[in-house]
């Protein structure tokens, strides 16, 4: 579920523009404009190839975003935080595991709230080359971890829209060959959100097992 997770933190964003062929001016300008987002509310595509095993699994997936709030669902996960709880709901178990957020360790690093700044401390970079995605002009960048062994990928392939400033597309190059691949269908910032959204609601999954780990 983590590595579904870190590709939530890239995939999403807008900027202004960044006519340098530059991966600080780029990744600069993609940091600035998303700080100045209230909330986010996004749809994706996420497909996960690992040759090795003969897995190719797509998936569709939506997220919420405001400040330390998110909602992420992918496939059978659903996961929840108040910026203070956070709740990992499974759907094919109707299993719901709650913990405080500063518990979590990594997984807490990794969350969507800190998307668009995380490359900011946490990896080098550069500008690649122009590509095309859907017939778009898109810049991609590279994205490389500063501790490699610490992760179980190493190169994060950023494609972003030269016309919009937007990331359309997002490679997650893992170290045992496995890729995940994610595009934007639908990017909505500043918008309204529904009641409740940041919250776990039992009421939405009858039978709901609670799994509370808090102390």
């Amino acid at each position: 579920m983590k590595y579904y997770i870190l590709g939530i933190l890239f995939l999403f964003g807008a900027a202004g523009n960044a006519f340098a062929q530059n991966s600080d001016d780029i990744l600069n300008e993609l940091s600035e404009k998303a700080k100045g987002f209230k909330n986010i509310h996004a749809k994706y595509s996420s497909r996960l190839i690992d040759k090795a095993n003969g897995i190719d699994l797509k998936q569709a997936g939506e997220v919420y975003v405001e400040g330390e709030k998110y909602y992420v669902e992918l496939g059978d996960y659903i996961m929840i935080t108040d910026g203070e709880t956070i709740w990992t709901y499974e759907k094919e178990t109707n299993d719901c595991y709650v913990d405080y957020l500063e518990d979590v360790g990594d997984d807490a690093s990794m969350s969507p709230s800190k998307m668009f700044t995380i490359w900011e401390e946490d990896f080098k970079h550069e500008f690649k080359e122009m590509s095309k995605v859907n017939g778009r002009d898109c810049y991609l960048v590279y994205l490389y971890p500063n501790n490699p062994a610490e992760n179980a990928f190493h190169t994060i392939q950023l494609y972003i829209d030269k016309a919009k400033m937007e990331v359309v597309k997002f490679i997650v190059k893992g170290r045992e060959g496995n890729d995940v691949i994610y595009e934007v269908t639908d990017f909505n910032p500043n918008t309204s959100l529904p009641s409740g959204v940041f919250q776990f609601q039992e009421s939405k999954h009858p039978g709901v097992n609670i799994i509370d780990n808090r102390l």
